[in-house]
């Protein structure tokens, strides 16, 4: 049976509220992201989208060397048999399967709801001794004042000055928080913290650290919860797809990843001033991201999971790991990354962008389907426009290093 990927990117919109109806701007944004599927397709899968524009850059595609996928649209999907895979496995992700006629071999609801929430990653970071300094859950302005106050004492800070962030429940792309200084709240501030918790949200509180670099664990929870030929009572192994350099711009928006070479003894990391990581800090990472798949075993999760992962500067200066920043039990970015570099990468240092149109264009880069150097992944224009940022496969590190170095400086 086929497998026929859908595009809920606004999944976590879909976890945080039940009676969730997808804008306008949203579809948009989704059928914009739509074409990042085809990374974990194989000839003979379906990609369910209502652009017909997909249908022309599917053939060009396939010209180019990418996967024989079929444009499954929202008018005649009732002829198409399938297997849903969607971007995230929310209910509405279930529901539309159902609607659809098609299965969708997804792990319980609340497993994933769990699994993708900020209380799941806090409780592990506390348990694991990896949180900021500082970090705490808060359920009144007056907890967070107070959570400010001790944290500035925490890191040797004047509390008037001292920059901190604070976290809803579910969150995407840096939304659903907002960022602060001191212990004085606007009205703006008040009023987002007040209508969270007054619904029955949890906020979660953290000092705003200097990142030294960012990364992400990509792992694979089979469904079966035993593998074949094991002994009974014998758990499957996680399996582990790789791991990614996380690239963000300077107002901490994601742009893209560079595949991390699990053999080589020290990580060398892009744009990091301690130019690599120590391998006793790269296996404590890989052990406690371990941790956090069997934990969302536990809940009876299956399907992929990525667990990010931070090293920044402590109170002293020092280099710390921040192993489990955030959990996301879905499709990631990080994972289409691996997957287009797997399929097209020649060379052993090649990165993938999710990059403004415009880093390309001002370069004059003759990046195309085709081109093994400078790869375009997706649609130039999608729902009639020029999308705002574009996928593409740098091959040759001289080219991404001197991109990056450009629009990633601080």
């Amino acid at each position: 049976m086929p497998r026929i990927f859908h595009g809920n990117f606004d999944f976590e919109h879909e976890l945080a509220a039940a009676g969730y109806n997808r804008p306008r701007q949203l579809e948009r944004l989704n059928a914009e992201l739509s074409t990042h599927l085809l990374a974990l397709a194989a000839d003979g899968d379906l990609l369910f989208c209502d652009d017909i524009a997909f249908e022309e850059f599917l053939l060009i595609a396939q010209a180019a060397g990418f996967p024989t996928v079929q444009l499954v649209a929202q008018r005649g999907r009732e002829t198409f048999d399938g297997s849903l895979v969607p971007w995230g496995c929310s209910k509405q992700a279930v529901d539309f399967a159902t609607s659809c006629g098609w299965s969708c071999e997804a792990p319980p609801v609340e497993s994933v709801v769990r699994a993708n929430s900020r209380q799941f990653s806090f409780e592990l970071e506390q348990r694991q001794g990896v949180e900021i300094p500082g970090a705490a859950e808060v359920d009144s302005l007056q907890t967070l004042q107070s959570a400010i106050v001790e944290a500035a004492d925490v890191w040797k800070s004047q509390t008037a000055e001292f920059d901190w962030l604070l976290k809803a429940e579910f969150g995407m792309s840096g939304r659903e928080r907002i960022a602060g200084r001191g212990a004085r709240l606007d009205d703006s501030q008040a009023s987002w913290i007040r209508r969270r918790i007054g619904a029955g949200g949890r906020l979660y509180f953290e000092p705003r650290v200097d990142s030294l670099c960012e990364l992400s664990t990509h792992w694979c929870l089979s469904k079966s919860e035993f593998d074949q030929g094991l002994d009974a009572g014998r758990l499957a192994e996680p399996e582990l797809i790789g791991t990614t350099q996380l690239l963000v711009d300077r107002s901490g928006q994601y742009v893209g990843s560079i595949p991390v070479d699990h053999a080589a003894i020290d990580k060398s990391m892009f744009g990091c001033s301690e130019r690599s990581i120590s391998r006793e800090m790269f296996d404590q990472m890989q052990s406690d991201t371990r941790l956090v798949t069997e934990e969302a075993r536990s809940l009876g999760y299956h399907g992929p999971i990525s667990v990010d992962s931070m090293v920044y500067r402590g109170p002293a200066g020092e280099p710390l790991l921040r192993s489990i920043q955030d959990v996301n039990a879905r499709f990631t970015m990080g994972r289409i990354a691996l997957e287009w570099c797997r399929r097209f990468a020649r060379s052993d240092s090649p990165a993938w962008l999710l990059a403004p149109i415009s880093w390309v264009d001002e370069r004059g880069w003759d990046a195309s389907l085709d081109n093994p150097v400078r790869r375009l992944t997706s649609l130039r224009t999608a729902a009639g426009r020029e999308v705002k940022r574009v996928g593409v496969l740098l091959d040759d590190p001289a080219d991404w290093q001197d991109l990056l170095a450009t629009h990633l400086r601080p």
